[in-house]
């Protein structure tokens, strides 16, 4: 089945309406309403995401903050979190 159509050589109103390109709005924001834009997309994004994704981005984040301080700081963070001896059972799981 072959389906020829051509353009209307003479468009109404509203079909010239619906061939009208959009073109993006240049708003200039503030950065107070930058950040609300930014928080109201983010929001859209993560309610669309699944646990597995959510747990994924998590973990890289915080793998990239812990890595960005000194050695003393990660080391402090780990017995912050539980004590010295998980520091000393995760050292031990790498070294040996």
């Amino acid at each position: 089945m072959n389906h020829n159509q051509q353009a209307n050589p003479n468009p109404t109103n509203s079909e010239m309406e619906s061939k009208t390109i959009l073109t993006p709005r240049t708003t200039e924001l503030t950065d107070s309403q930058r950040d609300q834009l930014t928080s109201q997309f983010v929001e859209l994004v993560v309610d669309q995401m699944d646990v597995k994704t959510l747990v994924q981005i998590v973990t890289d984040n915080l793998i990239d903050y812990h890595n960005e301080g000194s050695f003393d700081e990660l080391k402090e963070a780990v017995i912050c979190f539980q004590d010295e001896d998980l520091y000393d059972e995760l050292v031990e799981n790498i070294t040996t």
